[in-house]
Formats: C-alpha cells, sequence, structure tokens
C-alpha cells in the first residue's frame, strides 16, 4: 500500500509538472510569435505557425496524456493500490513515446548540429526539449503501473510520428506551402527520411517498452505470450 502511494505521488506530481510547463511554455511562445504591431510578412506568419512543429505538437500531446493521468493517481493514492486504467496508460505511452522522439532528435541531432548557443535548451526550449520528455519517460518507466506493453501494443506509439511525418511530407514536398525546416529533404532523399522517423520512434519505443516492463511486472499470462 505505502509503495503504491509512494509511485502514485512521484508520478502525480511528475505529470502536473509536464502540464504546467507545456502550459506556460505555450503561452510564453503563443505571446511572443503574436506580438508586435503591424502588418505581417509570409515568412513571419510562417514562424507564427508553432503548430506545424513537432516538438509543440508532441509535447501537448503529452501534456493532455499527463493531465488526463492525474484523477488516477489521485485515486491510486486514496485507495493505497495502483487503478489506473490501461486505456489511459496506452495513452500516456503514446504520449511518452512523442516527446521521446524529440528528445533524442534534438539532443543527438540538433544540438551537434547547430552548437548550445541556439536557444535549443533555453527558455521555452528548455522545457520542452529537455525537462519535459525527461519527466513523461521517467514517470511511466519507473512509476507508472497497470499495463503490460506487447509488441503490439507499441505500435501505437509510432502513430503520432507517422501522422506529422505524412503532414509534414506533403506541406513540404507535394505542396510546398512549408519550408523543409526539419532537413528532410537533404540531398532529395526525403523517401529515406520518411521511412527513418518512424523507425527511430520505434526503437524509442522498444527502450522505453523494456524500461516500463521491467518495472511494471502483470500477471497477465495471455499478453505476456504476445510480446
Amino acid at each position: 500500500m505505502k509503495n503504491a502511494k509512494l509511485r502514485n505521488g512521484i508520478s502525480l506530481a511528475m505529470n502536473a509538472l509536464v502540464f504546467l510547463m507545456v502550459l506556460c511554455s505555450m503561452i510564453w511562445i503563443l505571446i511572443s510569435t503574436t506580438g508586435g504591431s503591424g502588418g505581417v510578412t509570409d515568412a513571419e506568419a510562417g514562424e507564427r505557425n508553432v503548430f506545424r512543429y513537432f516538438t509543440v505538437d508532441s509535447n501537448i500531446l503529452a501534456a493532455l496524456t499527463c493531465l488526463l493521468m492525474i484523477p488516477y493517481n489521485i485515486r491510486s493514492i486514496r485507495r493505497g493500490e495502483d487503478a489506473i486504467p490501461q486505456w489511459v496508460l496506452t495513452l500516456k505511452m503514446i504520449g511518452t513515446v512523442a516527446v521521446a522522439l524529440t528528445f533524442a532528435v534534438v539532443m543527438l541531432y540538433f544540438l551537434p548540429l547547430v552548437g548550445f548557443g541556439t536557444g535549443l535548451i533555453s527558455g521555452a526550449n528548455l522545457a520542452l526539449h529537455l525537462l519535459c520528455p525527461l519527466l513523461a519517460m521517467i514517470s511511466f518507466c519507473f512509476f507508472e503501473r497497470g499495463l503490460f506493453v506487447t509488441k503490439t501494443r507499441l505500435l501505437l506509439g509510432i502513430v503520432p510520428s507517422v501522422i506529422y511525418g505524412t503532414v509534414y511530407l506533403i506541406n513540404v514536398i507535394f505542396l510546398k506551402t512549408w519550408e523543409d525546416f526539419y532537413f528532410f529533404n537533404v540531398g532529395g532523399f526525403w523517401y529515406l527520411t520518411y521511412l527513418v522517423f518512424p523507425a527511430l520512434t520505434y526503437l524509442l519505443a522498444l527502450g522505453i517498452r523494456a524500461l516500463h516492463n521491467k518495472f511494471d511486472k502483470q500477471p497477465q499470462a495471455a499478453e505476456a505470450d504476445m510480446a
């Protein structure tokens, strides 16, 4: 009972922090991108369309799944046992995988490419690129119980990246309404990048699954057989 209360207390704190940090970051970003006066150019209008960035979309998704977790964290604390529905934990897993991709791309690709002095881990980006992804991953992997993640269920985790990659591809390559700000089409190899994007997501999801299942040992033989 004490362990369940402690786990859910830590999970509650982390979920609340993710939601509040994403909310504050989005308010900060929206204020900074809509301030000023006078007309705006097409380029400026594009920069103000913050919802076209996977960083923003993935963090909003993760924040909403964290918000959904909070009432069940509270219920679990009151009962002294883990009482979080599997569908809620599945959504938390999907949001966590999404921000894990954001974290990995920033740390392994953009930071080595452009360096630390470019604002990638400062201001609102400190939360969206670093803190929120880490909190989401740590809470799901180590403190949230009640879901044995099978490989079949894990496929749900790549859905957001596939949807985003498809929208990005259509807008950049075919409609040409977005510039290639994620460098999908470097050298004209957009079709390879389109395949790499979900593949990387799945590899990250496998790591998250391995850690979560190690700590969340569910006595569900039928699900374990599918793993």
